[in-house]
């Protein structure tokens, strides 16, 4: 691409393509246009030299121009697809291992919304039970206001019995020394007249 021309303008030539959307092999390159292209002196950006890069294009043109024999360049070579497996197998133990992270993680958020959900359900319960403590306290204490209530009542009856079982026995006492001064007055009035007879047949 000709960096005095627009982004989506024409190229001079198609080397390769970038698939965004693919994760793995994403980049096609034709290695033999680049190496044409970097020997012409071609000025590379950031994100086509990291393409390059991880394709080892960039590494073969720097072994090509150095003073390497073929051995030590195939040596090189192979130490860098050696270094890019091991990357590649610890990406994939790696991505295995957080896939199976992730039901772990969820089983674990399952146990914990099932623990507050279970301590939500004890905390009704202890306030359910606390609340029937608290109406069975309350109707007890109004049970005993009742109570005592009712035993205040009859120790003030109690009282005013024990007040009129005097004034009743003093009336009575007074109804029997009323009839027996009657029938001393009747008695009396009986002689007066009997003695008043006697004078009379004198």
């Amino acid at each position: 691409m000709d960096s005095r021309k627009r982004r989506d303008g024409r190229y001079i030539e198609k080397i390769g393509t970038y698939d965004p959307i693919k994760k793995d092999d994403n980049v096609i390159i034709s290695e033999e246009r680049v190496q044409y292209w970097l020997n012409e002196g071609v000025q590379l950006s950031d994100t086509v030299k990291s393409m390059l890069s991880h394709k080892g294009i960039l590494l073969k043109n720097y072994l090509k121009k150095s003073n390497l024999n073929d051995e030590l360049k195939n040596q090189e070579i192979q130490k860098w697809e050696t270094l890019r497996k091991e990357k590649a197998k610890q990406k994939e133990a790696f991505k295995k291992l957080k896939t199976e992270e992730k039901p772990i993680e969820k089983k674990k958020e399952e146990d914990k919304e099932d623990s507050i959900e279970q301590k939500e359900t004890e905390d009704k319960k202890v306030k359910a039970k606390e609340s029937v403590a608290e109406k069975k306290k309350e109707e007890n204490k109004k049970e005993s206001v009742k109570q005592k209530d009712v035993d205040d009542k009859k120790e003030v009856d109690k009282k005013d019995k024990t007040k009129e079982k005097p004034a009743e026995k003093k009336k009575e006492e007074n109804k029997k020394e009323s009839k027996k001064q009657e029938k001393i007055n009747e008695k009396t009035n009986t002689n007066k007249l009997k003695k008043d007879e006697t004078e009379k047949s004198k």
